[in-house]
């Protein structure tokens, strides 16, 4: 879906949660400070033990003492407890906010790429990166990563103690360390593809939820309910067995390092056993050595736990960092500023070429030259696929053109600052785009371009009426603050039409870009659009796409394209005249081909 990153998950890992722990070092440095003072009171009991047996305290020899040691072992638990919840408080805290960092992160990387990205992307897949994979990583951080430092310093302590305590028996325990680290990183290594194959059939499965259920009618009206099912059930039953795998040699993990790890305790004991009787130890050496030894025990075991959780960590930072890795941004080139409005914009396309990167060999645009003057209307007609959603995908910074220039104002569109330039454009796509909110949160949606202007609720309404809009928004129960539901769903599609138009009108910007604008309108609101168009027009430059040709009577200046070069521009009755492509496009929409008076009877 992206370009690969080859970098190790481990270093993706590492990297990762360096670069999001970096602003919270301070919290992360009071989680350690925690985590130390737990283990060193974790340490400090088996000699405490120690001390109780073979100073005779547990004997009844040394009463007085008594009293006093058991005392200090209880400021000892107390100071450990303290410890343990401070560093629990402190870690799954830090785990929150770097996996909510990281969701913002990858969303807001997302955010800026260019739809080339998106039209190859699976949804469903990327929630599931930004939800699943993001909360292993919480998981990790607030959880395993802790337990995992925790048990480290405790293992690795008790491994100096034995030394410490007994050296004959250390060497047998320190020869079972590597008896049980050989099969854990074989094993290790098993879990960590098998995470990784796991997350991608669970994205999977979310990508195939995620298209269905944003299709249902669809989906009903043809009866493919079983059919779906069926697909997301075989998709779930992969995810399952691969988890399933994946679990299995989790599971194997887990019995080796702790059958090997416990065996090996059983044959030290024994041994540590006969040195007492011998008098080669006291009891008291010998329960802090069989303390440290569990230590060392359960922290190999509780390790191995762990590095499973690694592991699936490791494959879901690696997916993640497949997405920060992404590069399909437009870049500018330089740092023009934007030119400012002036009753519109001039454009020129001079003998501009393109291809869409997903079919590079076959042109779109071939030496295509058009100039537009400031404040003029201009609609582009021709057949699907001649090029005229390409010459607003340009314009827009979507797509960079693959030779020649486009400028504006005289000045590359490349060399200007990009959020700058398309503050200044409007766009009404032909398929309407509504957010879930009211009606009010649709129509002002971009009007304030980036903070920097303030939309007031007579501009509002002046945009609904320019769009032909007011009747529908007075019949709505509560007005302007009405839900319209996902996708607008409580409208009907030329409503959705008409509150993208008014959008479009309330931003106020110096390009106004039609794309079929009407297509979904029926005639009496397609006749209201129009004179919301007109009006709307005056002051800036307007490019309309349309098929339906009423849509471009108004127009100043008719292009018609045909596999990327312009082949007729004029107005209405002169192409007309002329009995070409547009003569041929426009005969097509009536039956009487009487074209013309069919069209000057809608405007």
């Amino acid at each position: 879906m992206s370009k690969s990153n080859k970098t190790s998950p481990y270093r993706s890992l590492s990297s990762t949660l360096t670069s999001l722990m970096a602003p919270h070092r301070n919290w992360g440095l009071a989680a350690l400070g925690a985590l130390l003072l737990g283990s060193a009171m974790s340490l400090s009991m088996p000699v405490m033990f120690r001390w109780l047996i073979d100073s005779g305290f547990l004997s009844g020899e040394h009463p007085e003492g008594l009293n006093s040691a058991f005392g200090l072992l209880l400021a000892l638990v107390f100071v450990l407890a303290f410890a343990s919840a401070t560093r629990f408080y402190l870690v799954t805290t830090l785990g929150e906010r770097i996996a909510a960092d990281l969701r913002t992160r990858v969303y807001s990387h997302l955010l800026i790429q260019r739809p080339e990205f998106f039209e190859t992307l699976k949804v469903g897949e990327v929630l599931s990166r930004l939800t699943a994979d993001t909360t292993l990583i919480q998981t990790l951080v607030g959880s395993s990563l802790s337990f995992f430092l925790r048990n480290s310093l405790t293992t690795l302590g008790g491994l100096v103690m034995l030394v410490l305590t007994s050296p004959l028996l250390s060497g047998a325990v320190l020869g079972l360390v590597l008896v049980v680290l050989i099969p854990v990183v074989v094993l290790g290594r098993r879990v960590k593809k098998l995470s990784r194959a796991s997350q991608d059939k669970l994205a999977d499965s979310s990508a195939i939820a995620q298209e269905v259920l944003n299709q249902m009618n669809t989906v009903q009206a043809f009866n493919q309910e079983r059919r779906e099912a069926k697909r997301f059930s075989d998709s779930s039953d992969h995810t399952y067995t691969v988890a399933k795998r994946r679990t299995l040699n989790r599971s194997a993990l887990i019995l080796v390092a702790i059958g090997l790890a416990f065996s090996g305790l059983v044959v030290v004991l024994w041994m540590g056993a006969k040195a007492v009787a011998s008098g080669e130890m006291s009891g008291g050496e010998l329960a802090q050595f069989v303390m440290y030894a569990a230590f060392v025990g359960a922290g190999f075991a509780a390790m191995s736990e762990v590095l499973g959780e690694f592991q699936r960590a490791a494959g879901a930072a690696e997916r993640l960092v497949e997405l920060l890795n992404l590069d399909t941004t437009i870049h500018s080139d330089g740092g023009l500023p934007a030119p400012q409005n002036q009753g519109g914009f001039e454009i020129e396309f001079k003998d501009v070429e393109f291809a869409y990167p997903s079919a590079p060999d076959r042109k779109i645009l071939t030496h295509f030259n058009l100039k537009i003057k400031r404040g003029e209307t201009v609609a582009i007609v021709g057949p699907s696929g001649a090029g005229k959603s390409t010459l607003f995908n340009l314009l827009l910074r979507w797509y960079d053109n693959t030779d020649g220039q486009i400028l504006i104002e005289g000045k590359p569109i490349d060399q200007l600052k990009l959020e700058a330039w398309r503050a200044q454009c409007a766009y009404v796509s032909q398929e309407a785009v509504i957010f879930s909110g009211s009606l009010k949160d649709n129509v002002s949606y971009g009007a304030d371009k980036g903070g920097t202007r303030q939309v007031s609720e007579a501009e509002i309404q002046k945009a609904l009426e320019d769009a032909a809009a007011t009747a529908f928004v007075a019949r709505m129960p509560e007005g302007m603050d009405t839900p319209v539901g996902e996708k607008g769903v409580r409208l009907s599609g030329g409503e959705r039409q008409r509150v993208s138009i008014a959008r479009a009108i309330l931003r106020d910007a110096g390009l106004l870009l039609l794309d079929e604008a009407t297509a979904s309108l029926d005639a009496e609101s397609e006749r209201l659009v129009q004179m919301a168009i007109e009006r709307s027009r005056h002051g800036r430059t307007t490019l309309i796409i349309a098929h339906r040709l009423a849509t471009v009577m108004a127009a100043d200046r008719i292009v018609v394209i045909n596999e990327g070069k312009i082949v007729e521009m004029g107005n209405h009755r002169d192409l007309m005249s002329q009995e070409g492509l547009y003569a041929k496009l426009a005969s097509l929409q009536f039956i009487d081909g009487n074209a013309e008076k069919s069209l000057q009877a809608l405007t």
